[in-house]
Parts: C-alpha cells; sequence; structure tokens
C-alpha cells in the first residue's frame, strides 16, 4: 500500500511534542494508504480508511483542541476555528463519495489539497501551539 504516498513522513515539519508528531505521522499513514486505495480503485477499503480517517482526525483535533484549553493558548480561536473547517471540509467530501461512488473530488482533495494544508497546518498552527503547550507543561 505504499505504493502511491501523497506525502513523505520525512517531508512533513517536526514539532515540539512528540506525541503530536506520532499522531501526524499515524493520519498521514492512513491518507497514504487511501490514495494508493483510490489509486487501484478498492472501494471496499476506500470506505474502511475514509472512516478511519474521520475517526483518526476527529481525536486529533479534540486532543489539540482540549490541551490548547487546558494551557490557554492565545491563539486558540484561531487554530480551532481552522480545526473545525478542514474538518467539515472532509465531511462533506468523503460523505459525497461515499453516497456517489464517485472519487475524482476524494482523488483531487487526497492528492493535492490536503497535503498542502497539513504541511501548512503543521508548519504555522502545529508548531507555535506544540512549543507553546510544551513549555506550559514544564512550567507547571
Amino acid at each position: 500500500m505504499k505504493n502511491h504516498p501523497v506525502l513523505e513522513y520525512d517531508n512533513i515539519p517536526q514539532v515540539a511534542m512528540d506525541a503530536m508528531n506520532d499522531v501526524h505521522r499515524e493520519e498521514l499513514g492512513i491518507v497514504n494508504n487511501l490514495h494508493s486505495a483510490l489509486v487501484t480503485g478498492s472501494k471496499d477499503e476506500i470506505s474502511i480508511l475514509c472512516e478511519q480517517w474521520l475517526k483518526h482526525t476527529k481525536a486529533h483535533f479534540d486532543r489539540e483542541n482540549m490541551m490548547m484549553e487546558k494551557y490557554q493558548f492565545p491563539a486558540i480561536q484561531c487554530h480551532q476555528t481552522e480545526h473545525f473547517e478542514v474538518l467539515k471540509s472532509l465531511e462533506t467530501i468523503i460523505g459525497e463519495s461515499q453516497n456517489t461512488h464517485d472519487f475524482k473530488a476524494l482523488t483531487e482533495y487526497v492528492s493535492n489539497d490536503w497535503p498542502k494544508w497539513y504541511v501548512n497546518h503543521i508548519s504555522t498552527m502545529d508548531i507555535v501551539t506544540s512549543a507553546f503547550i510544551k513549555q506550559s507543561m514544564a512550567n507547571e
């Protein structure tokens, strides 16, 4: 399944917290596997991976949102809003592709839109957020 990666783990920025890096690695694995399934046209596998991706993303964002709230991250509103918007887009595009069995839009999102967003989000929001939270935890 690793024949068609959209993004290699070595090409995503690392943040200050290992737990966040682990979550990013897991999510990237799911997306790379989904991309491979989209290339090979395995509809059952696409469906399973889409559900896995949604579940993982919701848990990922919930954990980050909780940590930002707990440590009173100053830019929490901006970061949480982006999480909300991306999750809503992900739910919409997966829902539409599952209902119509037309995977063109999902393939475009997975191949192009999501990797660009992911690297940008980690490079900007997650790097700053993780540094703030790590420092806050050290000060407890």
